[in-house]
């Protein structure tokens, strides 16, 4: 009996440990910001937007460490992009929390020609100029 209360617990703080640890994103905003200007969709630059959101969404969950920079192929109109997920994150919940933040920022700061999110497990930005820190 003993024995079998071990494994139990073994088996619950195993499954705790996992949880904690490799939970699921935390989408919640802790600060952004949003550039006044803005571009129109017809613009060029809204093209390069959306490269660096879509290079940030397949490529960062891939790249060692969660730690992300991009650039658009563009000469015309480059866009720059940055993406951190937390390491305690999962490669799955890495690539939702991207997902998730591409989606605040769309929705949050349209159009805007640079904007810096920071969510409780990520941090993401674009830009019009390199984002090298």
């Amino acid at each position: 009996m003993a024995f079998s209360c071990r494994i139990a617990l073994t088996i619950f703080g195993l499954f705790f440990a996992f949880n904690v640890v490799r939970g699921d994103p935390d989408i919640i905003i802790v600060s952004k910001i949003c550039n006044c200007t803005v571009y129109e969709q017809d613009d060029p630059y809204a093209n390069s937007v959306l490269c660096v959101f879509e290079d940030m969404a397949t490529v960062m969950a891939n790249h060692p460490g969660y730690d992300y920079y991009t650039r658009s192929a563009s000469a015309d109109a480059t866009a720059y992009g940055h993406t951190v997920c937390s390491q305690e994150l999962s490669y799955n919940n890495c690539a939702t929390c991207v997902s998730s933040a591409r989606k605040l920022m769309v929705l949050d700061c349209p159009n805007s020609i640079r904007i810096r999110m920071v969510l409780q497990d990520r941090r993401m930005r674009y830009k019009d100029y390199s984002c090298a820190d």
